[in-house]
């Protein structure tokens, strides 16, 4: 097995790429891993060529980019499970719109509420 690989639990390609049809060509590939070992696989991915993004406060993840690869990196299955919840709303009902596409994961993963403008 990949010595990288063997730190994951669960792998899904996510972003754009997957949730908009037709695809977009022009944007990166993201992929979403969640591990037990987070600070392994962050070397481990350093090692192989990725530039580490850091953590974002408050997100629970890690980003992770090399060339057009940007990986999403997480410890928190919760996390794991929202993000894979907007994934498929997104897919499901075609979000073409990347703000609206931004809005539709805030609202889920971090249970973000509408502007007020809206209402």
């Amino acid at each position: 097995m990949n010595p990288f690989l063997d730190k994951v639990e669960r792998i899904e390609y996510v972003g754009s790429r997957v949730t908009c049809k037709p695809a977009p060509t022009d944007t990166d590939e993201d992929i979403l891993l969640f591990t037990k070992d987070i600070k392994t696989l962050i070397a481990d991915c350093i090692e192989v060529g990725f530039t580490n993004g850091g953590f974002y406060e408050g997100t629970n993840f890690c980003s992770m980019r090399k060339g057009e690869i940007n990986l999403i990196i997480t410890d928190k299955e919760e996390f794991f499970d929202k993000f894979m919840l907007a994934t498929y709303v997104c897919k499901s009902l075609n979000v073409l719109s990347k703000t609206d596409r931004i809005i539709m994961f805030q609202a889920i993963l971090y249970g973000n509420k509408y502007p007020p403008s809206l209402y």
